[in-house]
């Protein structure tokens, strides 16, 4: 699904009305929001009705049944099913402020070690007018009627957020990383017309990837964001962009227009988010290192260990997360400009 390009970006959540109605397939050119609204009496659910017109976009999602690749429909076993597996719906309500109104939003969402999940921060937004009062991520919602999915809890305060790169991280219970894994992260750089692949909850839909035409823009600007050309939706908001099995951006906003070849939607690099992300940096750390178990293994032939104890016993150390302080940089005039649009 291509999303329209509009002729100006509207607010990611400017008003409550215009909230609930914000999805890529109907909101302005790039519009920064990609979250997808829904009845907060819905939240806790795993379908989301649609209680509203979202234009051709989920018309075309129903009727074509695959203008997104289900996850439902790959091999368990497969190594693209294992790189969907740490990736699940990030469910949102909302408060606004001046009102004391309630919207829900959803968004997509990575689990990384640590029992962190990683999203947008116009998903969780810590400035501006609107507030999440709670959230929570859906695991293994790979059919409509939710079958086999689990729920678990985020705290709607993120640990570390910034509205410029547009990243949140927030600590999540449960310990889902325990049952779901985590993703892989790199900060190696991605050139233009690079193949790539977005796993992502379109409309709050099932989860889906991307990868037919997707790909990084060859012509790319200086600086933090990645021009991709992969179909989104709103909902898509939050979602890693693989590069073999490695995440690499961020997907934040949408852009793309079928009748322009020069149009984009955006990604943060994660090479930027690194750079200012203590938990997102020792996560990939965790991930380079060796286990004491795989270093602990001598090679072939070798002899057993002068103890006697078998060299798969060898106990593996855990490093302790460092806790992260609750807050983060706040950019006032960046939150504001999601808000108003660009």
């Amino acid at each position: 699904m291509i999303e329209a390009r509009h002729r100006r970006r509207r607010a990611a959540f400017a008003t409550l009305a215009g909230l609930t109605a914000c999805t890529a397939a109907g909101s302005a050119t790039g519009a920064r929001a990609q979250s997808v609204g829904f009845d907060p009496a819905d939240y806790g659910k795993a379908q989301l009705p649609l209680r509203q017109t979202t234009g051709d976009a989920a018309s075309y999602v129903d009727q074509n049944k695959g203008a997104f690749e289900p996850i439902a429909e790959l091999d368990p076993s497969s190594a693209l099913a294992a790189l969907a597996r740490p990736i699940g719906r990030v469910d949102i309500v909302l408060r606004n402020e001046s009102s004391g109104q309630t919207v829900g939003a959803s968004c997509t969402g990575e689990l990384i070690a640590g029992d962190y999940v990683l999203t947008n921060h116009h998903c969780l937004p810590q400035s501006g007018n609107l507030r999440p009062l709670k959230a929570s991520i859906l695991m293994d919602y790979l059919t409509l009627d939710g079958k086999g999915a689990r729920r678990f809890e985020i705290d709607p305060r993120p640990v570390e957020f910034d509205p410029r790169l547009d990243y949140a991280i927030a600590r999540v219970a449960g310990h889902p990383t325990g049952i779901y894994g985590s993703v892989r992260l790199s900060a190696e750089a991605v050139p233009g017309s690079r193949s790539m692949l977005v796993i992502h909850h379109p409309l709050g839909r099932p989860k889906v990837m991307s990868r037919f035409r997707c790909f990084a823009l060859k012509d790319q600007a200086e600086g933090p964001d990645l021009r991709h050309r992969c179909d989104t939706l709103g909902g898509s908001s939050g979602s890693l962009m693989f590069d073999a099995d490695a995440g690499v951006a961020l997907h934040k906003e949408g852009g793309l227009d079928p009748k322009d070849a020069t149009s984009f939607n955006a990604a943060t690099r994660l090479a930027a988010i690194l750079g200012r992300s203590r938990v997102l940096a020792e996560a990939v750390a965790a991930q380079a290192r060796p286990s004491a178990k795989a270093s602990a293994t001598p090679p072939p032939g070798s002899p057993p260990p002068a103890d006697g104890t078998a060299a798969d016993k060898t106990p593996v150390t855990k490093t302790p997360v460092t806790k992260t302080p609750a807050g983060g940089p706040l950019d006032t005039d960046g939150m504001n400009a999601i808000l108003r649009g660009r």
